[in-house]
């Protein structure tokens, strides 16, 4: 199904001029936000390179957007009813970043925060599991003769299928809450990349292979009583938090600048195991979320974004000089910030060990 098209420049074919979109004798009126000065900005300081017609099912309707691509670098937003600057960015300052699966861990010289990736997920994914089943309750009420008589599908003959107009409602309701699931991620993930670039642009992270995370382990494995354990790792999570979306915008926006991520060598940094106390590497097993430094109880993924941001500049290991300057801001920060987590009365990941705090 064509779901978008585009012309090869605005001179020709879908053309954009004065708010009106031409194409082929067709005259179609834009629509958008008066106050929208970052719209205003665009048209009035870049080229139009060329258009791009965009259909979407939203509620139940065909939508369609036009969207523009232009030349250079796009202006910063800004607020409309002051038209100050949106969002300060503040230059030279180093961040760490330790991301997971599902949460993300955040430090820089003045902020220490650790939260979950698109935390109102779950409540949509429960929504989808609940459409999930209704249609499956409706395909089996409507074809009963595709099924054995211990509810297992049929095999070896062609079944033909009839979607009753209860089972297409329900399929359009599913269709949209794929939609709004993507829209709240890519959102959310947005959000937090402007509150991170916030903080400074020299940012650190360890080199992540989500693909790999995301794949069944081919080992196979038994437990103490002899039962096979799950082959299963992260596919699941990682496709309810997009990690790697998040990594990508954050690449975005510092391309804007002419920056990039600094992806350090986790081979050889160790971020997990490194002490800089002791100068050791100390392996730590999965479920293991806090560590010892010194006399101090801290938060593992909060430590290890610590020594991400103190990285040397070959991104080979830390620096332990860095590390010794800054470790006492950054433990006021981090104690003050579990504090606060563990005032609020919700329910946190396991993964962020929240509730492992005595």
């Amino acid at each position: 199904m064509l779901r978008s098209v585009e012309g090869k420049s605005n001179k020709a074919g879908i053309r954009f001029k004065e708010n009106m979109v031409y194409w082929n004798g067709l005259t179609l009126p834009v629509r958008f936000r008066k106050q929208d000065l970052f719209v205003k900005e665009s048209l009035a300081l870049h080229t139009i390179k060329y258009c791009r017609l965009v259909k979407k099912m939203i509620r139940g309707n065909h939508t369609f957007y036009v969207q523009l691509v232009m030349d250079g670098i796009p202006p910063a937003k800004r607020i409309p009813s002051t038209g100050a600057f949106r969002h300060a960015y503040q230059k030279q300052k180093r961040i760490g970043i330790d991301i997971g699966p599902s949460t993300i861990a955040v430090v820089s010289g003045e902020t220490v925060f650790i939260q979950q990736l698109a935390p109102e997920e779950p409540l949509l994914e429960k929504q989808k599991r609940r459409l999930l089943r209704k249609l499956d309750r409706s395909r089996r009420s409507t074809n009963p003769n595709n099924f054995n008589k211990d509810d297992t599908l049929k095999h070896g003959v062609k079944l033909r299928w009839t979607s009753s107009k209860n089972y297409q409602k329900t399929k359009k309701q599913l269709k949209e809450l794929y939609r709004k699931k993507a829209s709240y991620i890519k959102e959310t993930h947005g959000a937090l990349a402007n509150k991170i670039l916030s903080l400074g642009d020299e940012v650190y992270i360890e080199t992540m292979h989500f693909k790999g995370l995301a794949r069944r382990t081919k080992e196979t494995k038994t437990n103490i009583q002899g039962k096979f354990q799950s082959k299963k790792r992260f596919g699941k999570s990682i496709g309810h938090h997009a990690p790697a979306m998040l990594v990508e915008i954050i690449n975005q926006k510092l391309g804007y600048t002419k920056q990039t991520i600094q992806k350090v060598n986790t081979i050889t940094f160790r971020a997990s195991q490194y002490n800089h106390v002791t100068d050791r590497y100390e392996k730590k097993k999965l479920h293991q979320r806090w560590c010892q430094i010194g006399s101090h109880l801290v938060q593992r993924d909060l430590y290890s974004a610590f020594l991400l941001m103190n990285s040397e500049p070959n991104l080979q290991n830390t620096n332990q000089d860095l590390c010794n300057k800054t470790f006492t801001t950054f433990l006021a920060l981090h104690n003050q910030h579990i504090e606060d987590l563990r005032q609020v009365k919700k329910t946190f990941p396991l993964s962020m060990g929240i509730k492992q705090i005595k």
